[in-house]
């Protein structure tokens, strides 16, 4: 039963390109170590998001930063050593908070899509197979679209996105028709303010479900899929107030979708236990550097256990946090790195070692902290 839920979970993400980093080639026995590289990526205004993925199928990793002050997207072409070229600028909505990769239209190219706080709507950037993007195409949704997601809601193969609109506490599902379009299937009720979202197949039941998380006092919600991608009518799981990101992934091992958040009312960090049926055990809290704002999941030392990268705004970090058999989270390092608000991993280096790149939001830069397996 482990070992099918763990397979259709990882069937949702990759029919969605979802940048969700893997972990490294080989398991790092002796732990895994970060090195800050002395140069930077620049980006737009302010960006809060960083994702990253081959956009142009060269063989080395681009990052793409979202720039909240600038209303733009910033691709910053790949080296292969850790460091970038000079990026591209790509014009989207009103104060795009987050962004995803997936091949929208089946070329095999990934493509971009934004949440646009500040307008109400979901940009669309298809890539033109050489890394280079088209001009946005905007599709309206409800007021303050926080945070977006991607993954294969109904089984057909195409990536979908679903879309956390805090001003009318709801989840919008968009399902992707294969073309670079989509069919709008409405909202669905979630917890109050939504500020974070994912996809994962939290019950096993091999279809893709969706959880939010709370920037009010509602905790998590988690929404079961039908298969053809409706949600079921939201459960709430109690967490700290006022959530302010959500990250899925296995951090005990077992073969199960778990959940983390960040609180940055209570500087803590949630995390909840998959039951295997979609129930989650009681949330286990930690404490986190000041005011946190984002936390990510990726098998860092690659021992079959997804890690957490929590960003802290006022604590000018971003704190790692090693996931292991039982659940048990420990503090593997704290990368400093001024104005950090989002963390993501992935092998910028082509060393088979998973890298960590954080939206340095105050510098307007990329920063990039290259990792090593331990002697």
């Amino acid at each position: 039963m482990t070992t099918s839920r763990r397979v259709a979970g990882a069937a949702l993400l990759i029919a969605g390109l979802v940048a969700a980093s893997p972990g490294p080639a080989a398991a790092c026995a002796n732990g895994v170590s970060f090195t800050k590289l002395d140069t930077s990526g620049t980006a737009g205004s302010n960006p809060r998001h960083v994702a990253t993925g081959d956009v142009d199928g060269d063989g080395a990793t681009e990052a793409v930063a979202t720039n909240l002050g600038g209303n733009s997207l910033t691709v910053l072409p790949g080296n292969g050593d850790g460091t970038f070229a000079a990026g591209a600028a790509y014009a989207v909505g009103t104060n795009p908070y987050q962004t995803v990769l997936a091949d929208f239209d089946g070329d095999g190219h990934p493509d971009l899509a934004t949440a646009d706080f500040g307008g109400a709507q979901v940009s669309i950037l298809i890539n033109q197979g050489d890394g280079t993007f088209g001009a946005a195409v905007n599709l309206d949704v409800d007021a303050s679209p926080r945070a977006i997601a991607t993954g294969d809601l109904d089984g057909d193969g195409n990536p979908d996105l679903v879309v956390a609109q805090q001003s009318t506490s709801s989840v919008r599902v968009l399902l992707g028709d294969g073309d670079g379009t989509f069919t709008d299937l409405g909202d669905t009720a979630t917890g109050s303010s939504p500020h974070g979202i994912v996809v994962a197949d939290f019950d096993g039941d091999g279809s893709a479900d969706v959880a939010t998380a709370s920037s009010g006092s509602a905790g998590i919600s988690v929404l079961s899929g039908d298969g053809s991608g409706g949600l079921g009518t939201a459960t709430a799981n109690s967490a700290t107030a006022r959530l302010y990101s959500l990250a899925t992934g296995d951090f005990d091992g077992d073969g199960d979708a778990d959940l983390a958040a960040v609180s940055n009312g209570s500087n803590s960090l949630d995390v909840l236990l998959d039951n295997g049926d979609g129930t989650f055990a009681p949330a286990t809290t930690y404490a986190t550097p000041a005011l946190p704002v984002a936390v990510g999941a990726a098998d860092l030392d690659g021992d079959g256990s997804a890690d957490l990268l929590v960003s802290s705004l006022k604590g000018g970090s971003v704190t790692v946090y090693q996931g292991a058999a039982g659940g048990e989270l420990s503090q593997l390092a704290e990368l400093t790195a001024s104005g950090a608000y989002d963390a993501t991993a992935a092998d910028l280096t082509g060393d088979g070692v998973a890298d960590v790149a954080v939206a340095a939001s105050s510098d307007g830069a990329v920063d990039v902290f290259t990792g090593s397996c331990g002697e």
